[in-house]
């Protein structure tokens, strides 16, 4: 028999479940757009699995999302084809990405702690703020010193897994159930403070230095694990003989980059992580 027919979540495909009767050797899975099979060498169903011994099929060829398919499953028993009862699905594109971006958490970790920073008087700009951009300024004339910037330097797996299974299985809303998939990437983001100052470049990378360690447990609650920091101070001269006086930090982390299905409900999700 057909146990179960799922949609996968990324749409255009199905995942069959087939329960084999007892001495099947092999099996052709057959598809038709309704339920008119005319048997194991029926000219017009499609194809899907041919003599094969897979309990788990997915079919992902020519499926359009929203329109239903019938399914049936012939079983080569004791030298004959045992045909199966019919089955249906409708694939459908329902997935997401749930996971979390780094590089907006620090942002907006960075935007908070800088202007806490201003308002205590750890830092004092002229303008009364410290910007923090998400791509660095183009010139010196473009900006309003100090200012920091942040921006992704690359993003890439980290840890994978057996199937890409990263999370605990969540109702898939059709009474069967889909896991998170995805991997553990490794994030490295650059940020910049720039000043016209280099004693204000002293203020603002400890500044900086101080918001990334305080915010520990932060990150570690939006599961941004492995946190690293470093940094370094360079100067550039602009035009006119203006210096800028830099300080680059390089920050990493490893975060879960995994996608759910839109309609399972999720919640109390665990990942597969070793933080040791």
């Amino acid at each position: 028999m057909i146990k179960a027919i799922y949609r996968i979540p990324v749409g255009n495909a199905l995942r069959l479940s087939l329960e084999p009767p007892a001495g099947a050797e092999y099996w052709r899975v057959l598809r038709r757009t309704s339920d008119s099979f005319a048997g194991p060498d029926d000219a017009g169903a499609v194809v899907v699995a041919d003599q094969s011994d897979e309990a788990a099929i997915i079919d992902s060829d020519g499926l359009a999302n929203g329109a239903a398919y019938f399914y049936r499953a012939y079983y080569w028993v004791s030298g004959a084809w045992v045909a199966s009862g019919t089955n249906s699905g409708t694939p459908l594109s329902s997935y997401s990405a749930a996971d979390i971006d780094p590089l907006v958490v620090l942002r907006d970790r960075l935007r908070l702690g800088l202007a806490d920073a201003v308002a205590r008087g750890v830092l004092q700009p002229h303008s009364g703020e410290i910007k923090v951009l998400t791509a660095p300024f183009a010139s010196a004339k473009d900006a309003s010193f100090p200012v920091v910037s942040v921006h992704l330097d690359h993003d890439a797996p980290s840890d994978r897994f057996l199937g890409e299974l990263l999370c605990a299985d969540a109702d898939d809303g059709i009474g069967g159930s889909i896991s998170g998939e995805g991997w553990h990437s490794q994030a490295t983001l650059n940020v910049v403070g720039v000043s016209l100052n280099p004693d204000e470049r002293i203020a603002l990378r400890r500044a900086i230095k101080a918001i990334v360690i305080a915010n520990l447990d932060v990150f570690e609650s939006k599961n941004m694990w492995r946190v690293e920091f470093t940094q370094r101070d360079t100067e550039s001269f602009q035009e006119n003989n203006a210096a800028l006086y830099i300080t680059s930090g390089t920050f990493t982390c490893t975060f879960p980059s995994y996608v759910f299905d839109d309609g399972a409900a999720v919640s109390g999700v665990e990942f597969f992580m070793d933080v040791e």
